[in-house]
């Protein structure tokens, strides 16, 4: 059995996939058959267009993974649009802002904002698709 047995008709939630590997993510993962929820806190609209033109079926939703309201949001979304989510991909992460460097240069709000997102909002994102 391939892949593409497995993955097709599943839905799939990606976080971050409103550019790089987000979106490849969900332009592979739509191309495999699974239907895909492309989630961001930037607009999603260019990775949808990509993913329709390559004839997979996507949706996209506004999607803050540092705040739990957001992440409900997005979950509800996903819910009314397939149904159900099957996977959640959490691969929005913030790692930009963050200069190199001694840890102990690092400010406290940058630190904060950095954990907000790559811890706090995986819990966030899991907590809301679980009971889907």
């Amino acid at each position: 059995m391939g892949v593409s047995m497995k993955i097709e008709g599943k839905v799939i939630v990606i976080t971050g996939a409103a550019r790089g590997i987000g979106q490849e993510y969900a332009r592979y993962l739509a191309g495999l058959g699974a239907r895909v929820v492309i989630a961001d806190v930037n607009d999603c609209g260019h990775t949808l267009k990509l993913v329709q033109a390559e004839k997979g079926t996507a949706i996209s939703a506004k999607l803050d993974v540092a705040n739990a309201a957001s992440a409900m949001d997005m979950a509800h979304t996903a819910l009314d649009a397939f149904g159900r989510v099957d996977a959640l991909i959490n691969n929005a992460a913030l790692f930009g802002g963050l200069k190199g460097g001694r840890f102990d240069t690092i400010a406290e709000t940058e630190w904060d904002a950095a954990m907000a997102v790559n811890v706090k909002g995986i819990w966030n994102c899991c907590k809301a698709v679980v009971p889907a």
